[in-house]
């Protein structure tokens, strides 16, 4: 805030040719940088501890039993919304089915809250008429492929600077869109008529909705019992977790970073909660056996009167010999420590 407020102050002060103004700022941004470890560097090291602290414990991430409820809670109540052929729509309904689609749609794509709720009807519109997908690429896919992209549909709304943040729509949410964008039925419901946004306020209002109270409204009703954990930010963590946790192809990686938005630095140290399990049974598991490897031989490398021994170097295991004495050089100690598996 200090930095961009500088900036607005420096702007006014060439405007009005203050020079002296403008020198005197500059020498106070030059202080400012030079001491911004002094100054903020032991709040960032609190920042940074409290996440690592609280935020990264898989015990703030939403609860698999929690995540099934809402889902399903989601997924029926917008059939129920759509398969009652006698339902007069009102500004409750819309409402209801606009929450569900929005909560749907965040938790689904582990998006932050306010994404989805930012969608507009030309977003939808493409994705529906599949605009943004190469015909002649989809020829060329198999058949599973091609009843994926008969099945889902593929948002595209506009990110910071040139990026495009896709939003995949699963099947069950694809009737709901088609509703909340039907002129009929947002007139009818108090949609202002120059409100383009896919889920947007009623009451006449020219905005979209607010995706954080959107997706709690929705959990609190579908009964979960830590709804606090259900949120945008939390879902994104657990998708990160677990995403790490499956042994996927490097490239495949890549595209799940590109769909979060974010880049393999920030989803290792902010979003991914550690995978203790993998590093007790990957990890612990080397280094568990490197330690026996190094405690082996001055355990079992005794000199005895009555028996001696060998090391069998294609092994690394002690041999009982009956003619040759237990001598253990520099390099057959290397082969027992870091043997070559090779």
């Amino acid at each position: 805030m200090l930095k961009k407020l500088a900036k607005v102050v420096k702007s006014t002060y060439l405007v009005s040719q203050n020079d002296a103004a403008v020198v005197e700022l500059d020498r106070f941004v030059d202080v400012l940088t030079l001491n911004y470890n002094f100054l903020f560097g032991d709040a960032m090291y609190e920042a940074n501890k409290n996440r690592q602290k609280k935020l990264r414990k898989p015990e703030q991430l939403p609860k698999d039993g929690d995540v099934r409820l809402v889902t399903q809670y989601t997924i029926d109540r917008i059939d129920a919304l759509l398969s009652d052929k006698y339902l007069h729509w009102t500004g409750a309904e819309l409402i209801e089915l606009r929450d569900l689609s929005d909560c749907r749609l965040t938790m689904f794509n582990a998006r932050r809250g306010g994404e989805p709720a930012r969608l507009t009807i030309d977003n939808w519109m493409d994705a529906r008429n599949n605009v943004r997908l190469n015909q002649e690429r989809l020829v060329e896919m198999d058949e599973v492929d091609k009843r994926l992209f008969s099945e889902m549909k593929v948002m595209y709304q506009s990110g910071k600077g040139t990026r495009l943040v896709p939003v995949l729509v699963p099947p069950d949410t694809l009737q709901a869109l088609d509703k909340l964008c039907d002129s009929y039925t947002r007139n009818d419901c108090g949609v202002l008529p120059s409100n383009r946004y896919l889920f947007p306020s009623t009451q006449n209002s020219e905005e979209h909705i607010y995706g954080w109270y959107a997706v709690h409204k929705v959990c609190v009703a579908a009964g979960v019992q830590e709804p606090r954990l259900l949120t945008a930010t939390k879902m994104r963590h657990r998708v990160s977790t677990h995403y790490a946790s499956l042994e996927i192809p490097e490239a495949q990686i890549t595209f799940f970073y590109k769909h979060m938005c974010h880049s393999a630095n920030i989803n290792s140290s902010v979003y991914q909660a550690p995978l203790a399990e993998i590093e007790v049974t990957q990890v612990g598991k080397v280094l568990k056996a490197l330690d026996e490897n190094v405690r082996r031989p001055l355990r079992e490398l005794q000199p005895s009167a009555t028996s001696s021994c060998v090391v069998d170097v294609d092994s690394h295991e002690l041999q009982p010999s009956a003619t040759s004495s237990c001598v253990v050089t520099d390099d057959t100690m290397n082969n027992l420590i870091l043997p070559d598996r090779r």
